[in-house]
């Protein structure tokens, strides 16, 4: 944002349909916890505004309000026009009755990093909130108000300019709908799911404490998959080994066992640490996402979420593995079914191959011994073994799901041939191009390309 590098994607937005979507999570949590929270929408007019960026600064205010007034409490958001110097805007107000934000600290509320002294009286430890707040009104040429007495509550209006012309020097994007908009920019270059099997076929196990929350979550995929819940770390531990669910969802903070604890050993039991973990937490600091990456987990996702943005994560992940499983079925001339592998089978054996060299994909000195190491199996035993199923060595199946894997990556259009050459364990880019072309008959750089005649 600082750098002048973000993007709009604007649409003519209903800007009812907005707000309601956004307070849509805040409602139930407002009548469980006791605070009052009215919605009054007095403005007609349809206007053209980025309606990710815009729905994710209104639930930033919202998710302030709540945060900072005690339980109880007033609560609104108010839709009304308003004129500024002749300019009409629309204007999105979320009023509090909470503890307000002293005179001497408004000034610098919406600066990048600002905190209160009286922390977390005021704002949160990384405090880029209302700085991102403010940006993004000013990206729509636009501007916000604050008004604010301590004790009393705080006050914040969006005003947001009515038409377009103000547009008209920038570079932005301009979207037929806005009932694509939350995701268009996720799956401009994206593979889509029409080639993966049923949704309703894959399931996802819910890891998250707060029942409202997960209550929400549920709600997003329901109709969809299968969904698994669990309310806490250990609960959730015992329901992946016996459920094994094609893609975990979890919070943080939980009792018992919270999302780091819980991931760490999904990861490091051979039955589960195939399956792609998604975190979400209202924690946003660096530390922990260097953490999450570091135990494995595919990927990670702030408090308050845009459901689009989780949906379209979810469904990637699930097409990742699909792509991978087909990519596998091919190049070690196996025969996956789309129910899950008897106990003991050819098939869950190969699974489980597959699932341990992914998890030493990043390894470069990964190895046949290694592997039968991690199999317990005597190294012999182990060739013979794969031998029989796909007529080829272990050396030959382990290059396979390197490059089969890299193969996906680079399908997914987000990693340079680069990166995608570290991602799966290749310290020498010739080896990993002559490797490449040898399997798929093109060189790396072009594969995207041509995949789809493959």
């Amino acid at each position: 944002m600082k750098a002048g590098m973000l993007k709009l994607s604007i649409c003519k937005t209903a800007i009812q349909d907005l707000v309601e979507r956004s307070a849509f999570s805040f409602k139930e949590f407002a009548v469980q916890q006791g605070f009052e929270f009215n919605i009054d929408i007095d403005y007609n007019t349809d206007i053209y505004i980025d309606v990710e960026k815009m729905e994710s600064v209104i639930k930033n205010l919202l998710s302030n309000a709540f945060k900072y007034t005690s339980a109880g409490g007033k609560i609104s958001l108010t839709v009304f026009y308003n004129e500024q110097d002749g300019d009409g805007y629309c204007c999105v107000q979320v009023r509090d009755t909470g503890v307000g934000i002293a005179l001497e600290h408004q000034s610098r509320i919406f600066s990048s990093f600002a905190t209160g002294d009286q922390f977390p009286k005021y704002s949160t430890a990384v405090g880029i909130g209302l700085y991102i707040v403010r940006s993004t009104l000013e990206l729509h040429h636009g501007f916000v108000k604050l008004a604010s007495k301590v004790g009393e509550g705080s006050s914040f209006t969006l005003f947001i300019p009515e038409g377009k012309s103000h547009f008209a020097d920038d570079n932005y994007k301009i979207l037929e709908s806005s009932e694509n908009a939350e995701v268009d920019l996720l799956s401009e270059q994206a593979p889509t799911m029409s080639s993966i099997k049923n949704l309703n076929e894959w399931s996802l196990l819910i890891v998250e404490d707060n029942m409202e929350v997960r209550n929400y979550i549920v709600s997003l995929f329901s109709d969809k998959y299968r969904i698994y819940e669990a309310c806490n770390g250990e609960e959730g531990i015992q329901m992946a080994g016996q459920l094994l669910p094609d893609l975990v969802i979890t919070d943080v903070m939980m009792p018992i066992k919270d999302g780091f604890e819980f991931s760490k050993k999904l990861k490091s039991d051979s039955p589960t640490f195939h399956i792609p973990i998604i975190m979400l937490t209202a924690k946003a600091e660096d530390v922990d996402i260097i953490k999450a990456t570091q135990l494995g987990i595919d990927d990670y996702l702030t408090k308050p979420f845009n459901a689009g943005v989780l949906k379209a994560k979810v469904e990637n992940l699930l097409l990742q593995r699909q792509l991978l499983k087909n990519f596998y079925s091919k190049s070690l001339n196996l025969k996956f079914s789309d129910s899950a592998p008897e106990v003991g089978g050819e098939e869950a054996f190969m699974q489980k191959v597959i699932n341990i060299i992914e998890a030493n994909l990043t390894n470069d000195v990964f190895s046949a011994k290694m592997l039968a190491g991690l199999l317990n199996v005597s190294q012999p035993t182990l060739y013979r073994k794969i031998k029989d199923i796909c007529q080829l060595s272990i050396i030959e199946v382990i290059r396979n799901v390197r490059i089969s894997k890299a193969a996906s990556l680079l399908l997914l259009k987000k990693y340079s041939v680069q990166e995608v050459c570290e991602m799966v364990g290749y310290n020498d880019y010739d080896t990993f191009r002559k490797h490449f072309v040898a399997k798929f008959k093109v060189s790396p750089s072009r594969y995207d390309n041509s995949a789809e005649h493959q």
